[in-house]
């Protein structure tokens, strides 16, 4: 094994990070925002605000997806956070051995030590990183759930008063 091995090691560790954690980060941040603006939509054009029904449930999903927008972005930048630590840390050893030039080769017992320091560090975020995208999707159907719940209360509601028009109206005929 080389320095060049391990710069090459190095290299696909972090782009691996990075691309996993990306794509499933941006698709999520796309759908979380898309529904924060129907639900806007729908409150704005739909079903209006003044006559609207259980407005706390459009509240609460509100917050729970904010939420759950706020840890897919924590995640995304402890990702980048993890990078760049395996970065330095290979870099460190790299210095602290005296490693300079890509030709060097390393002893068997050099590659472990530098493997087990980068897995440390890899194993370690990912752990937490698996735990708090996990944590924003629960948080995230939570949100749904009271969008949905909220979506469905007042097109009930809609739907009785077309099917039922003068019921609620305070006029006498």
């Amino acid at each position: 094994m080389t320095v060049a091995d391990l710069k090459a090691h190095k290299k696909s560790l972090y782009d691996a990070m990075c691309r996993d954690l990306t794509e499933f980060e941006k698709n999520f941040l796309f759908i979380s925002t898309g529904i924060l603006a129907f639900s806007i939509t729908f409150i704005k054009d739909i079903v209006k605000v003044e006559t609207a029904i259980n407005i706390w449930m459009l509240f609460t999903s509100w917050i729970f997806i904010i939420v759950a927008i706020s840890l897919m972005m924590y995640a995304f930048l402890k990702s980048s956070w993890a990078s760049d630590e395996l970065w330095k840390k290979a870099d460190d050893w790299m210095i602290e051995k005296n490693l300079y030039l890509d030709i060097t080769v390393f002893q068997p017992e050099d590659w472990k030590e530098i493997k087990g320091l980068l897995n440390e560090v890899l194993h370690k975020t990912k752990k937490v990183l698996k735990n708090v995208r996990s944590l924003a999707v629960a948080i995230f159907i939570t949100g749904l759930f009271f969008f949905a719940a909220f979506v469905s209360l007042n097109l009930q509601k809609e739907k009785n008063a077309i099917a039922e028009p003068g019921k609620n109206c305070c006029c006498k005929p």
